[in-house]
């Protein structure tokens, strides 16, 4: 694979790890401020806000992921939908779509697989 591929699997890797981390601290606060005696109303505005915030860094993965796309001249649409809904299962398939440009653009400029297309 190409550098470029290995370092977009990273980027994505690592960005997966921080908003994991983000949702258990924000998970923790909120869970520790609803067990407080609060008011209902902060105590709803926090349980909504706790709901929104996954979606929130979905909504924020999938800009990524279209910047990139569109920097790497991806046709992936697919994959910025489905990182909304839920964020893995569009990276992998942004990786997936990377990783097979990588392959197709190999195949393309290596001299062995045209001579090795001749034989047949």
């Amino acid at each position: 694979m190409n550098n470029t591929a290995i370092r977009t699997i990273g980027k994505y890797a690592l960005l997966l790890s921080i908003f994991y981390v983000l949702e258990y601290i924000v998970e923790y606060l909120v869970g520790q401020k609803l067990g407080n005696s609060i008011a209902i109303e902060t105590k709803s505005y926090l349980f909504t806000g706790k709901l929104f915030f996954p979606y929130l860094l979905n909504i924020i993965t999938a800009f990524i992921i279209n910047s990139d796309k569109n920097r790497l001249g991806i046709e992936g649409k697919y994959s910025v939908l489905l990182t909304i809904f839920y964020r893995p299962i569009g990276i992998v398939l942004f990786l997936v779509y990377v990783i097979e440009k990588e392959i197709k653009s190999q195949h393309t400029t290596s001299p062995m697989l045209h001579t090795a297309n001749n034989c047949k």
